[in-house]
């Protein structure tokens, strides 16, 4: 029997997948915000849940967090600087050259400042730029902090041989060292496939309580 084509390993993935992650987000999945620069996001992060896409998930729950800030506080500025008679196309001009630039650091803190988040709201967000943003968007290994592996003891001279083989002999089932996996690149792309999945669905569903907060926020 012939080896299934990448092509069919993928669609046997999703096959196995599809329903179980969809039971897991279908609430946020059917709940639209009702704002068109952050539901086609929102959207597409419950898609990457319900296709098994775990790293895609975060990465893009980081791009939705810091959207959805500047989009708050640009809206929140509009209303309260509006203009008699403006053009629609220049009302939201300065709340959005106002926020625009501005790091996660610096946005998070007018958020707060400006009622958007709680103080508690706020404290998260900034653990979660240092736990999920700057290791998944900025690629630092914060990502493997206090995580380690067993593996075997090898040295350089074993990857004369390619990679594949490499990591088998590390990681053969037979390793009794723990080592970090902060120290051990090679590895990592593995393992992280698998701390994306475990942390994926928390981070995003938390995100979407925030900015479900705020809009309502904005609407009050």
């Amino acid at each position: 029997m012939d080896k299934p084509s990448r092509i069919e390993q993928f669609v046997n993935e999703l096959n196995l997948c599809l329903t179980p992650n969809y039971e897991v987000i279908n609430e946020v999945f059917n709940f639209e915000y009702g704002y068109p620069a952050l539901d086609p996001i929102r959207d597409e992060i419950c898609k990457c849940i319900i296709c098994g896409l775990y790293q895609s998930t975060i990465t893009l729950t980081n791009h939705l967090l810091e959207k959805s800030l500047k989009f708050c506080l640009a809206i929140r500025y509009s209303r309260e600087n509006r203009k008699e008679n403006a053009k629609i196309e220049d009302v939201f001009t300065e709340g959005i050259e106002k926020y625009d630039n501005l790091n996660l650091d610096d946005t998070i803190n007018r958020a707060c400042r400006q009622g958007l988040i709680t103080k508690e709201e706020k404290s998260e967000l900034k653990n979660f730029k240092d736990t999920f943003r700057n290791p998944y968007s900025h690629a630092n290994t914060d990502i493997y902090k206090n995580i380690s592996i067993k593996g075997k003891v090898v040295t350089t001279r074993d990857l004369e041989n390619g990679l594949e083989p490499f990591l088998i002999k590390c990681f053969d089932g037979k390793s009794d060292r723990i080592m970090p996996l902060k120290n051990l690149p090679f590895a990592q792309g593995i393992f992280q496939v698998e701390i994306a999945k475990k942390d994926c669905v928390p981070y995003f569903k938390r995100v979407d309580e925030i900015i479900r907060n705020m809009l309502q926020k904005l609407k009050d």
